[in-house]
């Protein structure tokens, strides 16, 4: 039988991960009352596959196995087979990651959980090859010695499971006890990320290289703090490794997911939005401390591949591109020599040695394009250089988009597009390009008239399809993304963001805290999960607790209301004890307790006089990571108390800089509010 001749119970489902296995041999379900009952009713183990469309390996588990009819009828036969979308249920995902990295001492997708009918995990692995191989069993005895295990060792795999439960549950609520909150704790994180890096190349850590945006905001901030020179370097070298490398897109802009190597050179080349969203911001950053155009650069060339490639029509963005092509990984990315010759003829010849193309290649006898000192040569050498590589990355770009894309999986997740509308803004902030600002503006539209649905926040959508389930990082990732559109919306329709930013707010309290300060991934009482899971530590993306207590913050400072000042400071204590044992893994919430223990700077911009953008520059390119922003034509806001008292002539603008709620004299020049900026 062909492949196109099976269908399976994924046929009806959005997410197009599921969908690329709609067609298996192997009789997957989604994740649902159907499948669980299911089991129970069959009294079969559940095999649950965790992964996501961009992922590689996903891929070729599911050629090697998914598509193998033998293997499928192993599964058919002994278990009940769930595919899940890590992306639309992160839930699932991060209780079983942990039973698969405790277990297996590492995690990663494709992820393989073994569960009891009642959901309980006791066998987890990744990547599993069809047969022995790699130094790995094969999937097919895998799945064979489990299901003869199962009928001959029920008792035993049920009480390991209840065990396993147990100790996973212990894991994921585990507290440190509480520490006292100050400074300190920041350098102790700052000194722990110092630790992972890696002086030769920057970074964090060995290969695989991941990009670890907000580690090196927060060297950025300690660097400010204290003057601690080797911070900087250490931020520099690690940008622009990255922004010299492969693991940036030298043509198209963007990063991918990570460096399979220390040097940043090969990359694992898809590409997500939360990347790319989380490391605008911080290059952004570096521009203003240090005005190296570089960084402005890659700023622009990010978000200008989010607006190319992962914008929906309506306003939102997609989640990820494939790593794949043409059933090739990287195909759509990597050059040969003669292709470039091909394609630039005369111009050929600078470009190649500007993007160090060989005829044997550094990737399977094709080039990934980067950067090293023999292209600081050609630029120095070469005549009009800039004229140059403009018509040469023209033409490039032109004949690679003649290529087989990669696969786009166009589902918007409500979270991640938070994090670009952050993106968006502060690239708008340094760049006043005014396309980022609609892009911003039009994904608040979307998300407030298509994703928040009979009251509330929707995770997921695609194709008009919405998913079910509420997520704190729906919320946290998205009030912060409000906030930063409140402050860089300067028009006069700009309260609509903090209207919408309180009313997350105070809707996240109710759903995913308790009365400890504790703040969990869903909403309480979850038939589905064995667990009710928190989201109190940094991993790819930041951790939407701590993201929610920075708002939380925030709004206490835009709105005088003191309930959202109490909640983050008791949820804030909560965490102590990991931020003090585990300083490394909590950036965000050092972040949140910086805000909370730094002095308040806010700058209140009123009136509409010409001087206004020159003003608003003056602000926006300067580094100062807590201080808020915000402004009003008028001068009256129904929400935000920051304007009380503040009134101006028809056609004039002042500028307060207040520092804890004491205000210096108003001005209205440029070299006036430079002063006080300075002062402070």
């Amino acid at each position: 039988m062909s492949l196109s001749q099976h269908t399976n119970h994924l046929a009806d489902q959005s997410s197009p991960y599921l969908l690329s296995h709609a067609h298996n041999p192997v009789d997957w379900y989604p994740w649902g009352e159907i499948a669980l009952k299911r089991a129970k009713a069959e009294n079969k183990p559940i095999f649950l596959s965790i992964g996501y469309s961009a992922c590689h390996w996903c891929h070729v588990m599911e050629r090697e196995s998914f598509e193998n009819e033998e293997i499928a009828a192993i599964l058919n036969e002994h278990y009940i087979a769930i595919k899940v979308d890590r992306e639309e249920r992160p839930d699932l995902d991060h209780i079983y990651m942990t039973f698969t990295q405790a277990l297996s001492g590492s995690g990663g997708w494709p992820m393989s959980v073994f569960l009891t009918p009642d959901l309980r995990p006791f066998f987890a692995g990744t990547y599993f090859p069809p047969d022995n191989r790699y130094g790995r069993p094969g999937f097919a005895q895998v799945i064979s010695e489990i299901a003869a295990a199962w009928q001959e060792q029920r008792e035993q795999l049920v009480q390991s499971s209840k065990d396993i439960a147990d100790e996973i549950w212990r894991h994921l609520k585990r507290d440190s006890g509480d520490v006292l909150l100050s400074r300190e704790l920041i350098p102790r994180g700052v000194a722990s990320v110092m630790g992972m890096y890696d002086p030769v190349h920057g970074g964090l850590g060995g290969a695989p290289k991941f990009p670890h945006p907000l580690e090196l905001s927060l060297l950025l901030r300690q660097y400010k703090a204290t003057g601690d020179m080797s911070l900087l370097n250490a931020a520099e070298k690690s940008l622009l490794g990255m922004a010299r490398g492969g693991i940036y897109d030298q043509l198209g802009g963007g990063f991918a997911r990570y460096a399979t190597d220390r040097a940043w050179l090969g990359p694992h080349f898809e590409k997500m939005l939360y990347d790319n969203a989380l490391l605008v911001p911080v290059y952004a950053e570096a521009w203003q401390i240090t005005g190296n155009e570089t960084y402005r650069r890659v700023v622009r060339e990010t978000l200008d591949f989010l607006l190319r490639e992962m914008c929906d029509p309506a306003g939102g963005f997609y989640s990820a591109l494939d790593a794949d092509s043409e059933g090739k990984e990287g195909r759509f990315y990597v050059w040969t020599k003669a292709e470039i010759e091909t394609v630039l003829g005369g111009d050929a010849s600078a470009i190649i040695r500007y993007y160090n193309v060989t005829d044997r290649g550094n990737f399977e006898g094709h080039n990934i394009l980067h950067l090293t000192g023999e292209s600081d040569r050609v630029r120095a050498e070469t005549a009009d250089f800039e004229a140059l590589m403009s018509r040469s990355r023209a033409a490039l770009m032109a004949a690679r988009s003649q290529r087989i894309r990669p696969n786009t999986d166009d589902k918007i997740l409500t979270s991640w597009n938070g994090l670009a509308l952050t993106a968006l803004c502060k690239g708008y902030q340094i760049t006043r390009d005014d396309r980022y600002l609609k892009a911003a503006i039009d994904n608040g539209r979307f998300v407030r008239d298509t994703l928040f649905r009979d009251g509330k926040l929707i995770h997921s959508w695609r194709a008009g399809k919405y998913s079910t389930g509420l997520f704190l990082e729906d919320y946290s990732f998205y009030l912060r993304g409000l906030l930063d559109l409140y402050e860089t919306d300067t028009s006069d329709n700009n309260e609509q963001w903090l209207t919408f930013a309180v009313h997350l707010a105070d809707q996240g309290l109710n759903l995913f805290m308790d009365d400890f300060g504790v703040l969990y991934l869903r909403e309480p009482n979850q038939p589905d999960l064995i667990m009710r899971p928190r989201d109190e530590e940094d991993g790819a993306i930041p951790s939407s607790g701590s993201l929610f207590i920075g708002g939380l913050f925030r709004l206490n400072r835009l709105t005088g209301n003191e309930e959202y000042l109490h909640a983050a400071e008791k949820s804030l204590r909560h965490l102590s004890g990991k931020i003090g044992a585990y300083s490394s893994m909590m950036t965000s919430a050092l972040f949140a307790l910086d805000y909370w223990m730094s002095d308040k700077v806010e700058i209140v911009i009123v009136g509409d006089g010409p001087a206004r953008d020159d003003l608003l520059d003056e602000i926006w390119k300067r580094y100062r990571p807590n201080r808020i922003v915000v402004s009003s034509r008028s001068g009256q806001s129904a929400i935000c108390r920051l304007f009380e008292g503040r009134t101006v002539a028809d056609g004039e603008v002042k500028v307060f800089v207040c520092r804890n709620s004491a205000c210096r004299l108003p001005v209205n020049t440029v070299e006036d509010l430079r002063k006080q900026l300075d002062g402070l």
